[in-house]
């Protein structure tokens, strides 16, 4: 394999990926304030995203644990530095969508002010505040698992299948890889033959992290340590491949599928091609911050995005329209531009704020607690 030096920048060349795919999800939640831009097709099937992270989550994990696990205190530890990681963030979403319902319930109920989408507690109601507090929403129908911070619903399903690739890994070392590409191999062929639209959240994750595992487990085993195996023309061949199902698939299922191969095909041509443009410029300051404080930007948004849209209306009455269920006010394509531009540096701000105070330091805590010295 490649030296340690090398497999550094390779690593922040990916989160320079990571940090791409949550700006597009970022952007493909904004609101339908002008059509122009809510349907840019690059934006419209940014959804997809989600699943690239999945396949980028299984890379990282097989290459730093696929050896590491040999009982069931390593699959303590383990699973407790999944949670340390991912949980903090959580917990502070949740109390904060749970503030923003509280005061919708009060502003309806003391001054009469009613909402202009969903009643306050009706959808996020104590039983999904449950489902929330203990990471299960993922194994509700995806209508169900909407609620309070919906993209919270990808955490749930990884943190389960950060433990069923910890019991693979345990009792079932030395078949692993194959297990790994087989649980990949029918979680697609499930979505492709039966279409699951309505309850599809736990066979996207564990179709793209194992199909992740596979490309880990192929780049360690048969990489040069030059780090040259394929052309350069897999990463630009990869990225059209992920383009056009953003822009061409209309579902989960499908053509859509064609986002796992795709993102396994982009993480082996950033490992295992000669040094060329493409990573180069992965390798830009701005990008590997982005992929930084992903994690904290993707959970973040939405309720930013809440709050802004409330300062939208107070401050321009434009006109609404019901989209989705979604009051939505209405503006010209101009001014939804700048509105998203302002959107999205407050978005980064938060997200920055949110890595420094809560990720990182809890993190950080988690494995000081575990006795983790690097």
């Amino acid at each position: 394999m490649a030296s340690s030096q090398a497999r550094k920048f390779k690593v922040e060349e990916l989160e320079s990926v990571r940090g791409i795919a949550a700006l597009l999800v970022v952007l493909y939640h904004l609101p339908n304030w002008n059509p122009f831009i809510h349907h840019l097709p690059i934006i419209h099937g940014a959804g997809f995203m989600v699943d690239l992270f999945f396949v980028l989550s299984g890379f990282v994990i097989f290459t730093a644990y696929q050896n590491k696990l040999k009982n069931w205190s390593d699959v303590a530890r383990f699973q407790f530095l999944r949670f340390g990681r991912l949980y903090p963030v959580h917990l502070l979403m949740l109390v904060i969508y749970l503030m923003i319902e509280t005061l919708k319930y009060v502003l309806q109920t003391k001054f009469g002010i009613a909402s202009l989408s969903k009643p306050p507690f009706e959808e996020n109601n104590f039983y999904a505040f449950l489902r929330e507090f203990f990471l299960v929403k993922a194994f509700w129908p995806n209508e169900t698992a909407m609620t309070f911070n919906s993209p919270a619903w990808s955490i749930s399903a990884e943190f389960y299948t950060y433990l069923i690739f910890a019991v693979i890994t345990l009792y079932l070392n030395k078949i692993k890889t194959f297990v790994f590409p087989l649980i990949s191999l029918i979680c697609i062929s499930a979505l492709f033959l039966y279409q699951p639209e309505h309850y599809n959240f736990m066979l996207r994750c564990l179709a793209g992290f194992f199909t992740g595992c596979t490309v880990a487990y192929f780049i360690l085993k048969h990489g040069h340590a030059d780090g040259a195996l394929l052309p350069v023309f897999t990463i630009p061949l990869s990225i059209v491949l992920i383009l056009s199902v953003t822009i061409l698939a209309s579902g989960f299922y499908g053509y859509g599928l064609i986002i796992y191969p795709a993102s396994a095909l982009l993480i082996a041509g950033i490992l295992l091609t000669p040094d060329n443009i493409f990573k180069r410029y992965l390798s830009k300051t701005w990008l590997i911050w982005l992929g930084t404080v992903s994690y904290s930007l993707y959970m973040s948004h939405g309720a930013v995005l809440w709050f802004y849209n409330q300062v939208i209306r107070v401050a321009f009455h434009h006109p609404e329209v019901v989209i989705r269920g979604i009051s939505t006010p209405q503006f010209t394509t101009g001014e939804s531009i700048l509105l998203s531009i302002i959107y999205l540096m407050i978005c980064f701000t938060l997200a920055q704020l949110m890595y420094s105070y809560i990720e990182k330091p809890f993190r950080e805590k988690s494995r000081r607690f575990l006795n983790i010295k690097n």
